[in-house]
């Protein structure tokens, strides 16, 4: 590249060489498949083989794209840390998806936290008045008040789209945001950007697109889960609904209260797993004192506690799981085992096709069935801004981001990844947003451990993993386990 080259062309071709980085950083980890270290310690001892990477301007604010839970507790992190920043959000509030007025949000009337209250939280505890699984208005409460007493609220920039960013001759970035109601978009320079974007939103939405246009060929009532709100629109009617998840399993045992018939079609049979254990949410158990059980034994535990309170999968009309309990993430029972039990909802294997109103199954033991309606529960993709250029099948950022939230190569990047475990993820962001301050903060003193962490970009994280969740991805973690090394990461930072 010259001096001369014109500067659209010039972002284009530094973006492809960056996402070419990426992608030759995940084909080499494909191929060497390295080992990861047991804890953060192992990880420390590793040496650092990274090439030398250009400093952030720290004289310059951190921008946080994403107002929700996750870009709440990175900010707040950064400004108890003395790091500059500013927030950009969509909408006109905070809270992300869990303010239902917001056109992103993917929450329905009746919903509720999946996880309780009590690992629901960011620091201060929930009211202990209220339910064990909050419903979504008392959820956005909180947020709301953490925003206030947080002391964030001044430095967001609400109604205030992120178009995109690029890389400046200095190697800050120069964003592109626009206000609301505007044609064109403001540039503005900062020395890092933090994607708190979310997964669980309808940009973020996937269909089986060919089964899709099948539907709506045959004039149905055609909508993905995030669209859905209550089930008025389906009284009386035939429903199918794809997904054996548990936005599936919720909304199908919801709609069958009116509908005159509901088919709930799944590919792979899930654990199924109580709410409540004696009373108790039963995501307390991931962090009370069966946590420290050998593996073997939480696992016989959860076991035997499933068996007693759900029963075995053929009660409810599914096959064995081909997975080991713990081995993938299980499905909370919020109601589905009652209506799966009094026939309200009927099981199905996967949809071959949708003709003329019918749908048609793999299953030729099961009768084709005309159906009015077909209500997508079949999840979310994982995107983030600055990493359009990748597609999920070329690479796993959990394999090769360390540890899930720094990009690999570029230290003005980084990102509030969602993980999945038993219990809220919230915590989860507190942790990530600390570590992530922390490490701002130490390149902002020149620290001996921030140029140390930087040159160990490249290594394999330590395992978040333990031995929970073997056949699930990176992001799917021991909760323990995960925290733990992100605690161990921001005070080695700090140091």
């Amino acid at each position: 590249m010259t001096g001369h080259q014109p500067a659209a062309e010039l972002d284009v071709a530094l973006a492809m060489e960056a996402t070419d980085l990426l992608k030759e950083t995940a084909r080499r980890w494909a191929i060497e498949r390295p080992h990861r270290p047991r804890n953060f310690e192992a990880w420390l001892r590793q040496p650092g083989n990274a090439p030398p990477l250009p400093r952030t301007d720290t004289q310059l604010p951190v921008l946080v794209v994403g107002a929700g839970p996750a870009g709440m507790a990175a900010m707040s992190a950064l400004r108890r840390a003395g790091v500059e920043f500013e927030g950009v959000e969509f909408h006109s509030s905070v809270g992300g998806i869990w303010d239902q007025s917001n056109p992103l949000s993917s929450v329905y009337d009746s919903l509720t936290t999946n996880t309780s209250r009590y690992t629901t939280h960011l620091g201060a505890a929930m009211p202990r008045e209220w339910p064990d699984y909050p419903h979504h208005r008392q959820a956005l409460g909180y947020l709301e008040r953490f925003a206030d007493e947080s002391g964030i609220l001044p430095r967001i920039r609400f109604l205030t789209s992120f178009e995109g960013a690029r890389k400046s001759d200095r190697q800050t970035w120069i964003a592109a945001l626009r206000s609301v109601g505007e044609h064109k978009s403001d540039a503005r320079e900062y020395r890092a950007i933090i994607a708190a974007t979310g997964i669980h939103n309808k940009k973020s939405r996937v269909f089986p697109e060919a089964l899709r246009a099948e539907a709506i060929a045959s004039g149905l009532d055609v909508i993905h889960s995030c669209d859905y709100r209550n089930p008025a629109r389906y009284a009386g009617k035939r429903v199918l609904v794809v997904g054996l998840g548990v936005s599936g399993t919720d909304i199908a045992s919801e709609i069958s209260r009116v509908a005159a018939r509901t088919l709930l079609s799944f590919r792979s049979a899930p654990w199924i797993v109580p709410a409540n254990v004696l009373g108790r949410p039963g995501d307390l158990a991931a962090l009370g004192p069966t946590s420290w059980l050998p593996f073997w034994l939480q696992r016989e535990s959860f076991r035997v506690i499933r068996a007693m309170t759900i029963g075995s999968p053929q009660r409810v009309g599914l096959p064995v799981p081909t997975h080991r309990l713990l081995d993938r993430f299980a499905v909370t029972d919020r109601g589905i085992v009652q209506a799966l039990k009094t026939n309200r909802v009927t099981l199905r294997s996967t949809v071959a096709a949708i003709e003329a109103g019918v749908a048609y199954f793999d299953d030729d033991h099961q009768d084709p069935e005309p159906i009015d309606a077909v209500l997508f529960a079949t999840g979310y993709q994982r995107v983030y801004p600055m990493l359009e250029g990748l597609s999920s099948g070329e690479m796993s950022l959990s394999e090769i981001f360390p540890f899930l939230i720094f990009h690999p190569h570029d230290p003005a990047l980084a990102f509030m990844a969602e993980t999945i475990t038993p219990t809220g993820c919230w915590p989860v962001f507190l942790e990530q947003g600390r570590a992530l301050a922390a490490f701002f903060a130490a390149e902002q003193r020149n620290t001996h451990n921030f140029a140390a962490f930087n040159a160990r970009r490249l290594n394999p994280s330590p395992d978040f993993k333990g031995k929970w969740y073997r056949e699930a991805d990176g992001f799917h973690v021991e909760v323990r386990t995960y925290t733990r090394a992100l605690r161990k990461l921001t005070g080695w930072l700090s140091d």
